[in-house]
């Protein structure tokens, strides 16, 4: 994760304001724009002033400052207003249309042209059956010309089984509700079992490797609030270092940079522990800020579904994907010249196309298992590391080699020798300002101030409150509305 906030473009910006207001109607502070957007708080407020004078709305101002807004249910605006957002909002639904159709389409091309390339094959071998039969009573037999519609009302008319195929509906959604006053970001808790990936989610893991399933900054930054107001305002380095799976010193700074972004506080215990404050992100017009479904998770479950996916590839793609380029390599030589399909239509949709898209697939994957290949060592250093960081959190007491290998290995990210673990422990200790005590063939990593830090945090979040409502309020637009008209209806009541 960056350092920087996440910047995104004026547009995205205020569609994302707009569907947050439209997914929570009611009343909300800047602070729910935030968590609900990831957008910084100065952009969050620009385009709040904008939508504002946009939109009809009430901004209420309580006594200690904070702004409540309001807007009426449907979004009124002129109608130029709603027609430009409306615009917007299908430019960036064709987006994330083009991109899931991308991904089926990926997958469809292979099974549907696997299936033409059966059916022609099935139906070249028929032809061949019944020239051979043939041969007896003719010297030479006509050429069998189907290609003018009889062959594909033979596949695909009522007789053919293609008119029974049904569509097959791809990805499935997975979504967490949450209860009322649950964590759902407790280390300690066992996460709902994960459903298997798709075909679809296999598939493009296959070709695209982690870049199909990585989040985008702002996703992150949003998921950070949420797991801020989650922890009622309060959260150390710790829990950045399980968020995020970065190291100590990086969940430093980027905790001085969320103090300085959301107007944090930074305290220091007696122990010289620093535990980050954000009464403003608190601040809340509504109940539910406590009760945000996560999507972001601890690294260690992120990089358990990633593994997954790396560790059990889907074949039947790949595989079929192969028998389309030999049965297109076929098609050519063979059956198009059988069946007399010499037209440019033909060669085009059974050979160049399919051909084409068929070596491209391999070179994608090509190159994301070159990828893979390069960053193994890595990829294997990063698993154990964060595996460790796993280990340490959830269980808050040190790790031992000989000993814990099989609790490493329940983290879902491979399994690790002792020889393995033993030689990377200093590292990743070193990381977590830690160290790795060694004593023959055993060793020790211990953390104790990351530990310290959440035995410290967590004493302080049971005195808390889950969130700060809105004081007593001082000034509303909604009431200077009514009083100019009220007073514009006593002007025009007046004689001249």
């Amino acid at each position: 994760m960056s350092e920087n906030l996440a910047t995104v473009g004026s547009d995205e910006a205020r569609l994302a304001v707009l569907e947050a207001i439209r997914a929570a109607p009611g009343p909300f502070t800047q602070s729910d724009i935030v968590a609900r957007t990831g957008l910084a708080p100065h952009d969050a407020d620009r385009v709040l002033g904008r939508v504002v004078r946009d939109y009809e709305s009430r901004l209420d101002v309580d006594e200690d400052g904070t702004l409540v807004y309001t807007f009426e249910p449907g979004l009124i605006a002129r109608p130029d207003v709603v027609e430009a957002d409306r615009k917007l909002r299908r430019r960036q639904a064709l987006r994330r249309g083009a991109k899931a159709a991308f991904k089926a389409w990926t997958m469809l091309m292979v099974i549907v042209y696997a299936i033409i390339y059966a059916l022609l094959f099935i139906a070249f071998m028929i032809a061949v059956t019944a020239q051979s039969q043939n041969s007896d009573s003719r010297r030479r037999g006509p050429r069998i010309d189907i290609g003018r519609g009889m062959f594909w009302w033979y596949i695909f008319g009522r007789d053919g089984r293609g008119s029974r195929w049904g569509r097959r509906r791809y990805g499935r959604e997975i979504r967490e509700r949450v209860g009322r006053g649950e964590d759902p970001y407790d280390m300690r808790s066992t996460p709902a079992e994960k459903a298997k990936p798709s075909l679809i989610e296999r598939t493009w893991y296959f070709l695209f490797g982690s870049e199909a399933i990585d989040r985008t900054p702002l996703e992150i930054e949003r998921e950070l609030v949420t797991y801020v107001r989650a922890k009622k305002g309060l959260i150390t380095n710790a829990d950045i270092v399980a968020l995020l799976g970065v190291p100590y010193d990086e969940a430093d700074r980027i905790g001085t940079r969320l103090v300085a972004t959301y107007d944090g506080e930074m305290d220091i215990t007696d122990a010289g522990l620093p535990i980050y404050r954000f009464p403003d992100l608190m601040v809340s017009a509504r109940e539910e800020v406590a009760t945000g479904a996560p999507t972001l998770n601890y690294l260690w479950q992120h990089k358990a579904r990633e593994h997954a996916l790396r560790s059990n590839p889907t074949f039947l793609i790949p595989f079929l994907n192969a028998f389309n380029l030999g049965l297109c390599a076929f098609t050519a030589l063979r059956i198009l010249p059988m069946f007399g399909w010499t037209g440019a239509l033909p060669w085009f949709f059974l050979v160049l196309f399919p051909g084409v898209f068929s070596v491209l697939f391999f070179l994608v994957a090509g190159r994301r298992k070159w990828r893979e290949l390069r960053d193994k060592d890595r990829y294997e250093r990063d698993n154990l590391r964060i595996a460790v960081y796993r280990l340490l959190f959830t269980r808050r007491r040190p790790v031992v080699i000989p000993g814990d290998e099989r609790a490493i290995a329940e983290a879902g990210l491979g399994s690790f020798s002792p020889e393995r673990i033993r030689a990377l422990a200093g590292p990743i200790a070193e990381e977590l300002r830690g160290e790795a005590l060694a004593d023959g063939p055993r060793v020790e990593i211990r953390a104790p101030r990351p530990l310290a830090e959440l035995d410290a945090v967590e004493r302080l979040r049971r005195g808390a409150s889950p969130k700060q409502s809105v004081g007593k309020t001082v000034f509303s637009s909604g009431g200077l509305a009514d009083e100019i008209d009220a007073l514009e209806r006593e002007l025009a009541s007046q004689p001249a």
